[in-house]
């Protein structure tokens, strides 16, 4: 048997085309049957009314008497006998087609049921007959249209005969039940390749749920590369190093700027200074393709100095006092004891120091890892032992 709409030959026992899914008609159409008993009836009513009217006028029959009609009446009854018995095997006819039609589609009802459909589908799956599973998982699926094992079976076989948009329709919907199957995301990934939509492919890799499956991704998208400092607030020089996978080469700017278009190969380390720098990276793979472009802002404000913390204070004394002056981390600290700015030409502040017999004026500066200098201090001690 060969299908009604696409051609396709047919095996014995399908409800419905394994190509296309065209339900199959196993019953005849018994109209023409009672077409034909209603114009035979027609036929006899208006043969009889023809009779009555042949000469064209109406002439009824007289009766004589009893014995006349009894005579007629048995003259008549043979062709009615016969009218009614035609009527009859006609009908006994119809209804021994409709239980024969009920005898073969009840059983045949039972084979296609949900789990005896699904089981032919694995079966012709397992045997490569793609084509025929795909006509059972859409049996399926007509059957129960919320089946995860009818969505992803037509998914699979729609990636087998090659109708990757609808591949992608039903992998998605499955992929929706089971977020981190491993092999849906595969399916999914080759289809999106066959039909050149990386936007989809990054996408996806974006609903990734573990590093297992965000493997899949290498060997289809270039990796971006990655930074050895995040974005964010710094009181530092940021000294940044780019890296990608691979031999990938990485172009950047740092004006925000596309680096695929205005990017500086990335050969060195950046230094980053003080001001807000907006960083954007691009990979290129060795056959071309650039990856998905990333950026990071850096605002870096230097920690402000504030005046050297000295003790004891400026002051009288009549007794020996050693300075004490706090260094914050990453500074130094340098003194005099003449007035002068200790930037210039002031002494290396290592340990606690005494203060000078007589009247000093005490200055202190502390400098940063940079070069920037905190405001002075000045204090005037006198010693009178």
């Amino acid at each position: 048997m060969n299908c009604k709409k696409c051609g396709a030959e047919i095996e014995s026992g399908f409800l419905y085309c394994p190509k296309c899914g065209e339900s199959i008609q196993l019953v005849p159409n018994y109209d023409v049957v009672e077409e034909e008993l209603l114009s035979r009836v027609v036929e006899d009513k208006d043969k009889a009314k023809n009779n009555r009217f042949a000469t064209g006028v109406y002439k009824p029959i007289a009766v004589e008497n009893n014995k006349q009609q009894q005579t007629d009446k048995k003259i008549e009854s043979p062709g009615a006998l016969s009218r009614n018995k035609d009527f009859f095997i006609k009908l006994l006819v119809f209804l021994g087609i409709v239980v024969l039609g009920l005898i073969i589609i009840i059983p045949l009802l039972g084979s296609h049921s949900y789990d005896n459909v699904m089981n032919s589908a694995i079966k012709a799956e397992s045997d490569s007959q793609y084509a025929k599973a795909l006509g059972y998982y859409s049996e399926a699926y007509e059957i129960d249209n919320t089946s995860f094992e009818a969505v992803y079976g037509l998914g699979r076989m729609y990636y087998k005969v090659k109708e990757y948009d609808k591949a992608i329709e039903y992998l998605t919907i499955a992929l929706e039940q089971d977020s981190a199957n491993k092999k849906i995301y595969s399916y999914l990934l080759d289809s999106y390749s066959e039909l050149g939509d990386v936007d989809s492919i990054y996408k996806l890799q974006s609903k990734a749920p573990n590093q297992e499956i965000l493997a899949l991704f290498d060997g289809y998208v270039v990796s971006p590369p990655e930074f050895s400092d995040l974005g964010g607030d710094y009181e530092e020089d940021v000294y940044l190093v780019l890296t990608s996978s691979g031999d990938d080469q990485i172009f950047y700017t740092l004006d925000g700027k596309n680096p695929t278009t205005s990017g500086k190969l990335f050969s060195k380390t950046i230094k980053l200074e003080e001001g807000v720098t907006e960083v954007k990276a691009v990979s290129l793979s060795s056959s071309g393709e650039y990856s998905e472009v990333v950026s990071e802002t850096y605002n870096i404000v230097y920690a402000t100095l504030n005046t050297p913390e000295v003790s004891p204070k400026a002051g009288t004394y009549t007794q020996q006092e050693y300075i004490t002056i706090t260094v914050p981390d990453g500074c130094k600290a340098y003194y005099t004891w003449d007035g002068t700015d200790p930037s210039q030409l002031g002494i290396l502040y290592t340990e606690p120091f005494p203060i000078l017999k007589g009247a000093s004026v005490l200055s202190v500066v502390i400098i940063d890892g940079k070069g920037n200098n905190s405001p002075l201090y000045r204090g005037d001690y006198i010693y009178n032992p």
